[in-house]
C-alpha cells in the first residue's frame, strides 16, 4: 500500500508508506497526483530534475510535496514517475528525476485541488516495516 486517506473533519489527511526513505518520497509524490488526477492518463514526455536542500528530515518531506505542488501550480507539471537519485538524511539533501507532462483538464481532469500540505499533525516516523509520513493537506 502506497498510502491511504484518514479520518479528517476539514481537510484532506493521508498516511503514506514506504520500506525506506526514497521509496516515502514516490509514494509522497504519487498519492499527491493520485488524489488530483488521472494519473493513469498522464504520459511520460517530460523530465524535470529536482534539487532539495532543508533543515531536518521533516521540513525535506513537506518541501517536496510542496516542491511538487508549485510546479503544477506554477507549470502544470503532472508526474506520474519519479527516480530519486540521492536522498541524504544526515545532510537533508534530495535530487530527483519526475518524469510526466503538462496538465491538460480535458484528459487529466481534476479531482480535487491540493493547495499545501501543513504542520496540523505532521509525522514522519520509522518503525519496523519502514518509514510512515502522516500530514494533513489544505484543500
Amino acid at each position: 500500500m502506497r498510502y491511504r486517506l484518514l479520518e479528517h473533519t476539514a481537510d484532506l489527511m493521508v498516511a503514506v508508506y514506504g520500506k525506506d526513505l526514497p521509496e516515502l518520497f514516490c509514494n509522497a509524490a504519487f498519492m499527491l497526483f493520485d488524489i488530483m488526477v488521472d494519473i493513469k492518463q498522464v504520459e511520460p514526455k517530460l523530465n524535470e530534475p529536482v534539487e532539495l536542500k532543508s533543515i531536518d528530515l521533516e521540513e525535506l518531506f513537506l518541501d517536496w510535496l510542496r516542491e511538487l505542488l508549485y510546479r503544477f501550480s506554477i507549470r502544470g507539471f503532472v508526474p506520474n514517475r519519479v527516480a530519486i537519485e540521492h536522498l541524504n538524511p544526515a545532510s537533508f539533501e534530495l535530487k530527483a528525476q519526475l518524469t510526466g507532462e503538462v496538465y491538460q483538464p480535458d484528459k487529466h481532469g481534476l479531482k480535487i485541488e491540493i493547495k499545501t500540505p501543513t504542520y496540523h499533525k505532521y509525522r514522519l516516523e520509522q518503525n519496523a516495516t519502514g518509514w510512515i509520513a502522516t500530514v494533513v493537506l489544505d484543500v
